[in-house]
């Protein structure tokens, strides 16, 4: 009798949990390619260079499963210039993860790896005079923060990270997030993966304060080691670029790179809903701030405005988008908009500046 009733609640736990699945699986967001002159992809991505699970073309495959076009492969203090351009449909653009005393960067452009002293004197201005570009990793990561805040010798930061979230869950012991993404992971991959998001507003005060003085990029970082599936991170949420690919390897991987630092690039939490043509702008007289983008036709969104990461206003619109009017020439500064459907964040730009 005990076996019967065991096997009775183990029966309806399982039915449970299947008519659970199927109810994600229909809500599961679609992913539409994305239009002529866009290109969707993934930051800072590890592969068995490093302390990734997958090959590079392993790599290659989930992301082009995914739906992605580009992948910025970031292994640990190592960088494979000879692999960067098209490689079965997807671009990939070197990189690399430079492990330094106050913190990790990610430095692109560069024409080798750093060296071990390099790394641990001065991996910042070493970046700068190879001619790179530094952005900082997971800055506010519990167990490998960034600590020289004094430094302004570098080009963006990552304000969205997957690893941040996985350390988070370590140092809360928030084990109920772990066993929420297995619930999920079966039913929609990249969804599961947002059972570890946390709003991330000390990297927001941060890049704030920063892109008040001067430009500087805002990233979202798969940060993708192949846990528990490279798939489920690259269709958390990704990176997408206003560029249009020529087919020629080399340019397409500057052109790329320097979207993904010139102020152009943006962020989209996939999971929750696609999103593409994402433009935000100053008007001609300058006395708007203007914001276009194509979205789900019944989505419920609102939009919110920050200038210097001070809140101007929450808007909800139809598409193509809405205009906020300053009322005369608009204030300087850095203005950048989140999107959120149900309350859920789901789009981060990069700001515009009114100097």
């Amino acid at each position: 009798m005990t076996w019967r009733r065991a096997g009775l609640v183990l029966g309806a736990l399982l039915a449970a949990w299947v008519a659970f699945g199927l109810f994600t699986r229909s809500r599961r967001a679609p992913r539409p390619p994305p239009p002529a002159g866009e290109l969707r992809g993934a930051w800072h991505v590890h592969t068995t260079r490093s302390d990734g699970t997958g090959s590079l073309d392993e790599v290659v495959r989930a992301a082009r499963e995914a739906g992605l076009q580009f992948l910025v492969i970031a292994d640990h203090n190592v960088l494979a210039p000879e692999d960067g351009g098209w490689r079965d449909g997807v671009l990939v653009i070197p990189a690399t993860e430079v492990s330094a005393p106050y913190g990790h960067v990610v430095g692109l452009a560069l024409p080798r790896a750093l060296a071990k002293e390099e790394r641990q004197k001065d991996a910042l201005g070493t970046v700068a005079r190879l001619g790179g570009d530094a952005v900082l990793a997971h800055p506010f990561h519990p167990g490998r923060p960034f600590t020289r805040w004094a430094r302004d010798d570098w080009a963006g930061m990552e304000v969205v990270s997957n690893d941040t979230f996985w350390g988070l869950v370590q140092r809360d012991h928030a084990w109920w997030r772990a066993g929420k993404a297995l619930l999920v992971l079966p039913w929609d991959p990249g969804r599961s993966m947002l059972a570890f998001y946390q709003d991330p507003a000390r990297e927001l005060d941060r890049f704030d304060a920063a892109s008040a003085r001067r430009s500087v990029a805002l990233l979202c970082a798969s940060d993708a080691h192949g846990w528990p599936t490279y798939g489920a991170a690259f269709e958390a949420f990704s990176m997408h670029v206003p560029v249009a690919p020529t087919g020629d390897g080399p340019a397409d991987v500057d052109a790329v790179r320097h979207a993904l630092l010139d102020g152009s690039a943006w962020c989209t939490i996939d999971a929750v809903a696609p999103a593409s043509g994402v433009r935000l702008s100053v008007s001609p007289a300058g006395d708007r701030i203007e914001l276009r983008a194509t979205v789900p036709p019944r989505a419920k969104v609102a939009w919110h405005l920050f200038r210097d990461g001070a809140p101007m206003g929450t808007f909800s619109s139809a598409p193509p988008g809405w205009a906020w009017n300053c009322g005369g020439p608009c204030p300087r500064g850095a203005w950048r908009v989140e999107g959120r459907i149900a309350g859920a964040p789901w789009i981060f730009t990069n700001p515009v500046r009114v100097e």
